[in-house]
């Protein structure tokens, strides 16, 4: 008897700290910094896996989407959709945009947040070592000025 309360005591000491424990580790997670394209393309082992805001050129293409700044050329990134938050309103409405304005000759800009991860393969698209995964969209137009906030 006096086991079997010790045991019940001990699952529950258990699961206080593991909940503890979970909430300092969600406290640690940083708050995505605002960066320039460039200065993430030319630093990329820095800012790899930490959430990052960035103000960009979206190009959609057949098999993919990238992204890039005009004033760093010939350096691009291929944007992915974080699985879990592809259910955000806000990723809905920046791929609905995305599908309306396909035939646009007109530049698209967005503002995004997301990481920099390791491209995984499979698809079509070109497979990259590093990629942007994106996780959510505060601002999306065509046309404009890129640093348009």
């Amino acid at each position: 008897m006096i086991r079997k309360f010790l045991m019940y005591i001990f699952l529950g000491l258990l699961a206080v700290f593991a909940s503890v424990l979970d909430r300092e580790l969600y406290a640690q997670e940083r708050a995505a910094e605002t960066v320039g394209f460039c200065q993430l393309i030319s630093q990329i082992d820095n800012y790899r896996g930490n959430p990052v805001t960035l103000r960009v050129r979206v190009k959609l293409y057949r098999h993919g989407t990238s992204i890039s700044d005009k004033a760093c050329p010939k350096q691009s990134l291929t944007l992915i959709a974080d699985q879990t938050a592809l259910q955000s309103a806000s990723l809905s409405r920046f791929y609905q945009f995305l599908a309306e304005h396909r035939h646009t000759s007109r530049p698209i800009f967005a503002t995004i947040t997301g990481r920099l991860v390791n491209g995984e393969g499979g698809g079509f698209t070109l497979k990259r070592k590093v990629v942007f995964k994106l996780e959510s969209v505060s601002e999306v137009a065509e046309g404009g000025s890129p640093n348009k906030s």
